[in-house]
């Protein structure tokens, strides 16, 4: 499958984008908060990418396991006070219903790749 058509990874894009637009806006982009908040943003969709190429049902689990695990990271540090404060409460908060949203579509991800046979 190619992994552009996949939902969950066109989501990840996005927020990846986002967040990135986000950061490089302000004093934030200086910090390490914002470099880490920037690699786990990014890393996202380059691990679903990743669960869709040949490999077997287990190594596939691991890449999402990874990716979620990554918005997870995205998800706290987004809830550290110096982030908040620059990026703002309506852009935190759109965030994170961004993350919401991307979190459901790796959960039905998982679950429906858990399905597949392996290579």
């Amino acid at each position: 499958m190619d992994h552009g058509r996949i939902p969950a990874w066109r989501r990840g894009i996005e927020l990846a984008h986002t967040v990135c637009a986000a950061v490089a806006g302000g004093t934030l982009a200086r910090t390490d908060a914002g470099q880490r908040l920037r690699s786990a943003a990014v890393s996202v969709p380059s691990l679903v990418g990743e669960a869709f190429m040949d490999l077997t049902a287990t190594d596939a689990a691991e890449a999402l396991a990874r990716a979620s695990a990554r918005l997870s990271e995205v998800a706290r540090l987004l809830a550290l006070e110096p982030v908040r404060l620059e990026l703002g409460e309506p852009e935190t908060a759109s965030l994170l219903a961004e993350i919401e949203a991307l979190r459901a579509d790796l959960a039905d991800l998982s679950a429906n790749r858990s399905l597949s046979p392996g290579h």
